[in-house]
């Protein structure tokens, strides 16, 4: 009885991967280990992966290799992106005069597809393999910009766009949420290092569902409500442009700030090793 009950249980937590090794095809086994990379951003501040604005980042991966071609993989990382238009060659961006820096936590669950298999235990997986991979993420954020007097504030208290501004001539964006969901995809490579070390490369994009990454999205509020009713802080940091520095109040109420219709992306590149756990045999043998 206690061989049976070993055996339902490693059943259970194999799954389909038992399956194939009853099939004695595949063997399942995890594999974990540490990532170390950069991250972009693209937004209204850097529409085009501009490089200058790379940032580091690191995570950490535990990789489920339940099939031939399939891997589950649970993923974190942490990153930072940031941008500044002072230091755009676009005369509209450097007079807007805009910036943010940020960090980037993300948890993802992503299946990868490897394109040349590995048809039976590990230790005889390929030296090399190419891949694919796509999943869903959760990740947080919380865009900040220096002020005039040297201290960097958190954007999404302030509604640089209006948000929280009491108007009944107009209607503003709603608050945006700092912990939000993201699609990963991307492209990658695997080599076999050693018996249970591998070498990982990833190149993932990720497609989000806001326009805040940068806290710039859509119109310009009434200057003369924000400062009123959010203070010189909020009011100086909704608009910098080269209108206040002339002494002006700056850009008129709902004047383009963003570009509301394009979404924003992060992108995560990194290399990372991982460690195979040799999963013993699924159940006692019997004599």
């Amino acid at each position: 009885m206690r061989y049976f009950i070993g055996c339902i249980c490693l059943f259970i937590l194999g799954g389909g991967g038992a399956l194939w090794a009853q099939r004695g095809a595949y063997k399942s086994y995890l594999a974990l280990g540490p990532s170390v990379g950069i991250t972009n951003y693209k937004g209204d501040l850097d529409d085009d992966f501009t490089l200058k604005f790379t940032k580091p980042g690191f995570g950490f991966n535990l990789i489920y290799n339940f099939h031939p071609h399939l891997r589950a993989r649970l993923g974190f990382v942490q990153g930072w992106m940031g941008a500044a238009d002072s230091v755009s060659v676009d005369r509209f961006r450097k007079w807007r005069n805009l910036h943010f820096r940020s960090h980037i936590t993300e948890f993802s669950l992503q299946f990868m597809y490897e394109f040349f298999a590995s048809p039976r235990l590990y230790r005889f997986r390929p030296k090399f393999s190419p891949l694919i991979f796509a999943g869903v993420a959760i990740f947080n954020f919380d865009p900040k910009a220096k002020a005039s007097d040297g201290n960097w504030y958190r954007l999404q208290p302030l509604g640089t766009e209006g948000q929280f501004l009491n108007d009944p001539t107009r209607t503003y964006p709603k608050p945006y949420a700092l912990t939000q969901v993201s699609i990963p995809m991307g492209i990658g490579a695997r080599w076999t290092l050693a018996t249970r070390w591998d070498l990982w490369f990833e190149l993932g994009l990720r497609k989000t569902f806001t326009d805040y990454l940068d806290d710039v999205s859509d119109r310009y509020p009434p200057p003369d409500l924000m400062l009123a009713q959010m203070g010189p802080i909020a009011a100086e940091l909704s608009d910098r442009s080269g209108y206040r520095a002339q002494g002006s109040s700056g850009y008129e109420s709902n004047d383009v700030r963003g570009f509301v219709n394009q979404k924003d992306w992060y992108v995560y590149t990194g290399f990372s090793v991982t460690y195979i756990i040799d999963p013993g045999d699924r159940c006692p043998k019997f004599r």
